[in-house]
């Protein structure tokens, strides 16, 4: 198996959204923004008899308009937004705020903390260093506007430097705020992204370890033969004639076939790398795989009951559905020759293929944690990582494996999703 590739380098601070959103985003902003203050404007003059200067301020207001009227089309038509146009937007901004906070009292508007809000927007959509420039041009602003405020005698006394120090203290305590806060997404994400690497490399070591653990159950039986019969030859001498011709053939035999499943196995090894499932109608596939099973070991079919409410019913299979099941029958055969049947239903959106036994059921300890790895009833070391395979293997093609026990025996019970997906004309029954 490869070694995996090196994860590229991760910034602290994730990198900010370059895509239309952001552009949308300060639109739709800057439309509130605007009716807001058309509002506000109405309601300061005609309810409040304050004289403002109307002209001036809806000069400045129909070219916001305007800008926001050729931003949105041109949106549009981009598909990637740097920081820099952002941050040339929002010093648009902050200089039209200014603007309009200068014609409608200066220092003494009730809007002047308005002017933190585009240091919060470039903190958010952009890093942190490009972010800066509007930063400090929300403090000069507010420098300026207090400023002339004292010059023209709007405000007296240590006010106007009391309410510049607030400004400047409000929005860095919110700007450092909103850049922990990013940094702490950015740290979660980074976390979950790894994790999700971690599992997708245990997920794949499952899927090679069944595949191993099923080529170990496959290569008992000839490893077996051979052994038997080598360790016959070193006790009473080969045959010879006919018997020893007989002999060879009947170790070639079992020799070739250790090769085909090698090769089936690495075969399979391969596609299980590269995530290669099948959509296959469930009833002919598990048939295949009862009857491979059955055929490679020489012994009778396995029995399968298949509900009629089937109606060609169709699953994701890989190469680790397959090792997961010749698992499960093999440690089912192992306790309890010649007793295996299965039925195959459905409940719902699922396929239910239920594996029985007549043997002794499963131990407390099996059925108390199932699934887990290096636990099997029979106390004997290497033991317990077929159930664990299989498990892992099912809940990687979106189903689970219950255990249970019956007054006959044992039972597994392996449930699937069934893929919504009528068969075509080219699908086998």
């Amino acid at each position: 198996m490869p070694p995996p590739a090196p994860a590229e380098p991760r910034s602290a601070v994730p990198p900010a959204t370059r895509h239309g959103e952001t552009a949308w985003l300060l639109v739709q902003i800057r439309w509130v923004a605007l009716a807001s203050l058309i509002a506000a404007t109405a309601y300061a003059v005609k309810v409040l008899g304050i004289a403002l200067p109307v002209e001036h301020i809806a000069v400045v207001v129909v070219l916001l308009v305007f800008y926001n009227l050729v931003t949105a089309v041109s949106v549009q038509r981009s598909t990637k937004l740097p920081d820099w146009i952002i941050v040339l937007q929002l010093a648009f901004d902050s200089g039209a705020l200014t603007a309009l906070l200068a014609l409608s009292g200066g220092a003494s508007s009730p809007f002047l903390m308005l002017l933190a809000v585009p240091p919060l927007l470039a903190v958010s959509l952009c890093a942190p260093f490009s972010a800066l420039p509007i930063y400090l041009l929300s403090n000069a602003a507010m420098s300026w506007l207090v400023t002339r405020s004292a010059l023209r005698g709007e405000t007296t006394g240590a006010a106007p430097t009391g309410l510049f120090l607030a400004f400047v203290l409000t929005s860095t305590l919110m700007v450092w705020f909103v850049l922990r806060l990013r940094l702490s997404m950015a740290a979660r994400e980074a976390a979950i992204e790894e994790l999700r690497r971690a599992k997708a490399e245990a997920d794949q070591l499952v899927g090679l370890g069944l595949l191993a653990s099923g080529m170990a159950h496959e290569l008992g039986t000839p490893l077996t033969t051979l052994a038997v019969t080598l360790d016959d030859w070193a006790e009473i001498g080969p045959p010879e004639g006919a018997a020893m011709t007989s002999e060879l053939e009947r170790m070639i035999a079992q020799l070739h076939r250790c090769r085909a499943i090698v090769s089936r196995t690495l075969q399979a090894a391969g596609r299980e790398r590269l995530e290669a499932a099948a959509d296959v109608p469930a009833e002919a596939e598990i048939r295949r795989i009862l009857a491979m099973w059955s055929g490679s070991r020489g012994r009778a079919r396995v029995p399968l009951t298949a509900s009629a409410t089937l109606r060609g019913a169709r699953i994701l299979t890989a190469p680790i559905f397959e090792a997961a099941l010749v698992n499960l029958l093999d440690n089912a055969e192992s306790a309890a020759p010649g007793t295996l049947s299965a039925r195959l239903e459905t409940e719902g959106q699922r396929l239910v293929l239920t594996l029985t036994d007549r043997g002794p059921g499963f131990p407390e300890s099996v059925l108390a944690h199932p699934g887990a790895p290096f636990l099997s009833g029979s106390g004997m070391p290497g033991r317990g990582l077929g159930l664990f395979l299989a498990r892992n293997a099912i809940d990687r093609l979106g189903g689970r494996m219950e255990l249970r026990n019956t007054p006959a025996g044992a039972e597994v019970r392996l449930c699937l999703p069934v893929l919504d997906r009528p068969l075509g004309p080219g699908d086998p029954s």
